[in-house]
């Protein structure tokens, strides 16, 4: 599992996985693709996000299955 975490003050502005852009998708991706090949690693990779927000009541929400690489 490769897990992305995003913290925000607020959800002021959105919440924090709405964050994560295709941009860091794509880039988490390469990363995973680069560590599993160096390591000779034979397994699939989960990509999920952890969302927490940090105001009164802080809230942590785990995405599993965040998002998938696109072939």
């Amino acid at each position: 599992m490769i897990a992305e975490v995003k913290t925000r003050k607020s959800n002021y502005f959105g919440e924090p996985e709405s964050f994560v852009t295709k941009q860091k998708q794509k880039n988490l991706i390469k990363a995973a693709n680069e560590y599993i090949l160096r390591n000779n690693l034979d397994l699939e990779v989960r990509f999920d996000i952890v969302s927490v927000v940090l105001n009164d009541i802080s809230a942590v929400k785990h995405i599993e299955d965040a998002f998938y690489p696109l072939l």
